[in-house]
């Protein structure tokens, strides 16, 4: 009786974490999707690529980004779209190179965090001190990412995009607005 008893609460509870997830990603959908600042940062192991981008992104992953920094790059525009993982510079091709085995461009990372949030299975959900904490679920041709999302105040403030236990990218984000 007593282990049938912990069950039940530990369901509440798990459900309880979860609503804060939910009701953001209806919100997001609600909306047709958000616009924020994305400071990205790709670990290829050996060396680290960093870059900011303006992000304007639809419900469903469909993201155009503005590339703000490293200057020499400053004002390039790109289209990534989460169905097929290609991104289109204006004509131009700027290689920041692959991760996840080839799978995951760097410049996806927006693309994938709101796919995440908008549509992703969420895996895990809970507080840590005043952050709130998600973790989806996002597979790739038999690969998966797991990224993980701290909310502050019911908005992103960061993602990670972990591949075989490894932060593969870092997303700092700012300026967040609901379309």
């Amino acid at each position: 009786m007593m282990l049938l008893l912990l069950l039940f609460c530990g369901c509440k509870s798990t459900e309880n974490d979860l609503q804060e997830a939910i009701d953001f990603r209806a919100s997001l959908v609600q909306t047709g999707g958000c616009s924020f600042r994305a400071e990205i940062t790709a670990d290829f192991d050996d060396y680290v690529e960093i870059f900011t981008v303006d992000c304007d992104c639809d419900a469903d992953g469909t993201t155009r980004l503005t590339i703000v920094s490293p200057e020499n790059l400053q004002g390039i525009t790109a289209t990534v779209t989460d169905r097929g993982g290609t991104i289109t510079f204006d004509g131009l091709s700027v290689d920041f190179g692959l991760l996840a085995d080839g799978n995951v461009i760097p410049a996806a990372a927006p693309a994938i965090a709101v796919t995440c949030w908008s549509s992703e299975y969420i895996a895990a959900a809970g507080t840590e001190g005043e952050l709130y904490r998600v973790t989806y679920e996002k597979d790739f041709e038999r690969k998966r990412v797991n990224v993980d999302t701290c909310f502050k105040n019911g908005l992103p403030i960061s993602s990670e995009v972990c591949y075989n236990n490894h932060n593969i990218l870092k997303i700092a984000i700012s300026e967040f607005n609901l379309n």
